[in-house]
């Protein structure tokens, strides 16, 4: 036996312990993006799972606004006008929303990630505009109506409420007045 062959050298030391922090990084990459593909499957908003062939639902939603005095009026593509004390007040939904494709309203979308996660964000987002306009006394609650298709199944509608946000209607209902 010679000695340089039982002494191992600094630089033999330094690429073993490399190879061996290389292969731990590897192996700690592959196993946090498995832990979040398998954990995004048994989460509610589906982040991070990954799917092979994801949820394919089309949707058109519709804002309006329900009156006081009971009368369901549709929105312009989100944008009403109330008269204030302080004159007229323009209210556009895509000031309040701009993101997760809720901003795009009376267009036909494909909803981005599963279509219950965009309908819980509609109602998020539907009770955080009522909150939010405070000047508007003609209000008493947004209304969203959505229009979906999964996966070439039949069409549907889905109406969504925001939280009243004045002394309820004055007729008992609302009542649609659009078309």
């Amino acid at each position: 036996m010679t000695p340089e062959s039982s002494v191992t050298t600094p630089a033999k030391r330094r690429s073993r312990t490399r190879g061996w922090a290389i292969l731990a990084f590897i192996g700690a990459y592959i196993g946090v993006q498995l832990f979040m593909i398998v954990q995004g499957h048994f989460t509610l908003s589906k982040h991070f799972g990954f799917w092979m062939f994801p949820e394919s639902t089309y949707f058109t939603a519709t804002l309006g606004r329900v009156t006081v005095d009971g009368r369901e009026i549709k929105t312009d593509k989100g944008v009403w006008t109330v008269q204030t004390a302080s004159g007229k007040i323009r209210y556009k939904w895509q000031s309040f929303v701009k993101m997760y494709k809720l901003d795009r309203l009376e267009t036909r979308e494909r909803s981005k990630g599963t279509f219950d996660d965009t309908v819980k964000y509609f109602q998020a987002a539907l009770n955080y505009v009522a909150a939010r306009i405070p000047e508007d006394k003609s209000t008493y609650q947004l209304v969203m109506k959505i229009r979906y298709q999964r996966a070439g199944g039949p069409k549907q509608t889905l109406v969504l409420h925001s939280k009243p946000r004045l002394a309820a209607p004055q007729n008992g209902g609302a009542r649609d007045v659009s078309s």
